[in-house]
C-alpha cells in the first residue's frame, strides 16, 4: 500500500511572516544576513562611544575616527568569521575555543594598534610609540555641561541600543524562534506521516481478517455470509470517508466495533456474547480512530474463540480523574506472556504505538490477564485531546 507523504507535505502550514519565508531549515547565513548583524551591531557600539567622546572632548575629528574604527573592527570580524573560524572546527571544543579566543585578541589588538598610530601619524594624534611629554593640561567644565550631564547620558544609548535591539533580533533571535517553529512543524509532520502509516496497517489486516471470517460461513451458511459481505461494504465505506480524520466520536467507533461484532457474531453465533456500557458523557469525546476494533479482535481471535462454549466481550468507557477511559474485557481462556502481546501483531502493535505518539509512554495501553479468567485491556486518552464535540444540527 503506498502512503502519499507528498500530501502531507502540502498540507503543511506554510509561513505567514515575511521573515519567515526566506528562512529554510538548516540553510546557512547568507552574507547579506552576516554584513548587516556584523555592520549593524559594530556601527550601535561605535556610535554609543563615539558619542560620548564627542560630548567629552567636543572633537568631530574623534567622533569620525570611533565610526571608521567601528568598521574596521566589523571588517576584521567577518574576515575572522570566513577565513580564521572555519579552519579550527577539527579542533576539540575546548581547544577551538582556547585558540579561538587566542587569534581574536592578537588580531583586534594588532588592529587597534594600527587605528592608533595610524590617526597620530596622519592627523597628529596621541601615539603609544611616542607617549605625551608636555606639561599637565587643565580641563575646564562649565556649569552648563555639568547641568545637561544627566540628559546627555540619558539620549546617547538611546538610538545606538534602539538599533542593536532591532538588527539582533531580526537578524539573529527572530531566526532562531523561525528556526524551531520549523522544527516542531517537521516534527509534527514526522508524526502525522507515522500514525498514517499505522492507520494504513490496520485496514488490510482488517480487511483480510474479516474476509476469513466471511469465507467459514461460505459453504455452511451462504444468506449470513451474504448479510456479513454487506455489513463489511458498509464498514469499509465509513472507514474511506474517515480516511482523511485522525480523530472520531466515540459514538462513531463504537458503532464500528459493533459492526465489525456483527460478521463475527454471525460466525460465532451464540458463543459470542457482547455488552457494553458506554457513559453519556463519553459518547461524545473524540479518540484516535480504528483503537477499540482491534482489541475486540484480539478478545474474539485469542480469547472467546479458543474456549469450549464461547464467552463474553464487554466495552466500557467512561470518563474519570481527567482520563477518557476506554476497557475491553474478555471472558477467554486469558494470554500467556502477555508483556510481549503488543509485539506479535499488527493491530495490537499498532495500538500501543499509536497512543504513544499521540501521548507519550504514560498513556500506552494497559494489559491483565489470567488463565481461565480472561483479559482486560485497558486504555486512557487524555481529557484534553478527547474533546467534547457539540451537535450542532
Amino acid at each position: 500500500m503506498n502512503i502519499r507523504l507528498g500530501s502531507l507535505v502540502r498540507s503543511a502550514p506554510q509561513p505567514r511572516d515575511p521573515w519567515e519565508a526566506e528562512v529554510k531549515l538548516a540553510e546557512p547565513t547568507s552574507l547579506r544576513q552576516q554584513l548587516l548583524f556584523v555592520y549593524g551591531t559594530g556601527l550601535a557600539v561605535g556610535l554609543h562611544l563615539a558619542l560620548i567622546h564627542l560630548y567629552l572632548w567636543r572633537s568631530p575629528a574623534a567622533f569620525a575616527l570611533f565610526l571608521v574604527a567601528t568598521l574596521l573592527f566589523s571588517t576584521l570580524t567577518l574576515a575572522l568569521w570566513h577565513w580564521v573560524m572555519p579552519r579550527l572546527s577539527a579542533l576539540p571544543f575546548g581547544s577551538r575555543l582556547t585558540w579561538q579566543v587566542v587569534i581574536s585578541i592578537a588580531a583586534f589588538a594588532i588592529l587597534s594598534f594600527v587605528i592608533i598610530e595610524g590617526n597620530a601619524f596622519l592627523f597628529g594624534g596621541r601615539s603609544i610609540l611616542r607617549p605625551y611629554e608636555g606639561p599637565d593640561v587643565t580641563i575646564n567644565i562649565s556649569s552648563l555641561a555639568i547641568r545637561r550631564a544627566p540628559l546627555i547620558y540619558f539620549l546617547i544609548p538611546i538610538i545606538p541600543t534602539a538599533v542593536l535591539c532591532v538588527v539582533g533580533f531580526n537578524l539573529h533571535w527572530w531566526r532562531i524562534f523561525v528556526l524551531q517553529g520549523r522544527a516542531r512543524e517537521l516534527r509534527d509532520l514526522a508524526v502525522s506521516a507515522q500514525l498514517a502509516a499505522l492507520r494504513a496497517q490496520v485496514n488490510p489486516h482488517f480487511f483480510f481478517n474479516s474476509l476469513n471470517s466471511i469465507a467459514q460461513l461460505i459453504s455452511t451458511d451462504p444468506v449470513k455470509a451474504e448479510a456479513c459481505v454487506e455489513r463489511l461494504a458498509a464498514i469499509f465505506r465509513y472507514m474511506l470517508t474517515r480516511s482523511q480524520v485522525e480523530f472520531v466520536r466515540v459514538s462513531d467507533e463504537i458503532e464500528f466495533a459493533e459492526a465489525y461484532l456483527d460478521i463475527e457474531r454471525a460466525r460465532f453465533g451464540d458463543d459470542l456474547v457482547v455488552n457494553s456500557e458506554i457513559d453519556d458523557q463519553a459518547r461524545g469525546m473524540m479518540m484516535p480512530g480504528l483503537l477499540l476494533q482491534p482489541l475486540i479482535e484480539n478478545a474474539v481471535k485469542h480469547g472467546i474463540s479458543a474456549k469450549i462454549g464461547g464467552g463474553e466481550v464487554m466495552i466500557r468507557a467512561a470518563v474519570q480523574a481527567g482520563d477518557l477511559h476506554l476497557t475491553v474485557r474478555d471472558s477467554g481462556v486469558g494470554i500467556k506472556g502477555r508483556e510481549s502481546l503488543f509485539e506479535r501483531g499488527v493491530g495490537l502493535r499498532n495500538v500501543r504505538d499509536r497512543l504513544v505518539r499521540l501521548y507519550g509512554p504514560a498513556y500506552a495501553p494497559n494489559i491483565d490477564s489470567a488463565d481461565g479468567v480472561g483479559t482486560t485491556v485497558s486504555l486512557r486518552i487524555p481529557l484534553r485531546a478527547a474533546v467534547m464535540e457539540r451537535a450542532t444540527a
